[in-house]
């Protein structure tokens, strides 16, 4: 087998990604805001972005679909300057219609698909500040840090927001994590449907797919698929935090059920695009569970820093109106 390059390595993490900003989503908290940040993350931002000269240049690391490079330009906009905003991110990204469906105008930040942080082809001294929302924990952080150091200007400067292990958004994670498994491991709806739609996969016209469907095995098959239903909605009510376990599970159901209209090969396309879904999401959320980071983990970060040139401030919990943890955040600056 050949050895991938370490570039390589970076851009393939970057595919189970990709299929979430497909979605054309702005950012990764779609559900706890109507538009862009509104909360202490955006106020955060507007803070860090608030203090650049005139003309600054800034590049947004993980830039997703471009959240923070947006609330950049917004920073701007309020203090009457102009800032070259570019983003970046491993996945492919769909930022243009994403800030459409927004209202935003995207055509003030250029953004690059496919464009590993540890490596990023900018020239030395290029940025005056760079930015990096859950996104640069997931990398390899002494090789980012030293690119972020190489490419800021003397005296620029970083801003991060990380994952912290403890905040809700991480408790949902492990919940999603555990319910995965558990379809995975527990209620593998999956197995029985497949072996279902191969049998029905045989018959040549509708009345022979009806008189499949009847057979002892196929009978048995779809009260085994039936049980385990049942089962996943048992633990989604236990578990409210992986309620859409249950969701899957009627997904699986009505692919079943559209046999009849869709036919066999039709429904186990369905099937396999929602497993293709399904691991996806759950590499997403591992990607998640492991980026997280602890007190620990933001020592190793700062003395990485310092070792790279980069001098950072002490660490802070970002909290929600003071009370739900949204993670941590650090700034650092590149010695001149």
């Amino acid at each position: 087998m050949t050895k991938r390059s370490s570039k390589e390595t970076a851009l393939a993490a970057g595919d189970a990604w990709s299929r979430y900003w497909a979605s054309r989503t702005l950012h990764s908290c779609p559900c706890a805001f109507s538009g862009n940040y509104d909360d202490e993350i955006r106020e955060f931002w507007l803070g860090f972005f608030g203090d650049l000269p005139d003309g600054a240049r800034v590049l947004d690391i993980g830039t997703g679909n471009g959240a923070v490079a947006f609330l950049a330009c917004d920073a701007a906009r309020q203090s009457d300057r102009t800032f070259h905003v570019e983003g970046i991110d491993a996945a492919e990204i769909h930022p243009a219609e994403a800030a459409r469906q927004h209202g935003i105008d995207a055509s003030q930040v250029v953004f690059s698909s496919r464009t590993a942080c540890e490596q990023t082809g900018y020239p030395d001294a290029r940025f005056d500040a760079v930015s990096s929302q859950y996104a640069v924990e997931y990398s390899r952080v002494a090789d980012t840090l030293a690119e972020i150091a190489r490419i800021l200007k003397p005296g620029g400067r970083a801003g991060f927001i990380l994952h912290h292990k403890d905040s809700e958004a991480l408790a949902t994670t492990r919940a999603e994590i555990r319910a995965f498994d558990f379809l995975r491991d527990e209620a593998a709806l999956v197995v029985p449907s497949r072996r279902l739609l191969k049998r029905l996969g045989y018959a040549r016209n509708p009345q022979d797919l009806a008189k499949r469907l009847q057979e002892p095995e196929s009978k048995r098959l779809r009260a085994e698929i039936e049980a385990l239903i049942g089962k996943v909605g048992q633990f989604a009510g236990e578990n409210p935090q992986a309620a859409f376990a249950q969701a899957i599970a009627l997904q699986v159901a009505r692919i079943l059920n559209g046999v009849g209209t869709n036919g066999p090969a039709a429904a186990m396309e369905s099937l396999r695009i929602l497993e293709d879904e399904m691991a996806a999401h759950r590499a997403r959320l591992e990607a998640i569970r492991k980026a997280a980071q602890d007190a620990t983990d933001l020592d190793r970060f700062c003395e990485t820093a310092r070792a790279v040139g980069l001098l950072p401030s002490a660490p802070a919990e970002l909290r929600r109106a003071g009370r739900e943890l949204l993670g941590w955040t650090l700034s650092a600056s590149r010695a001149t």
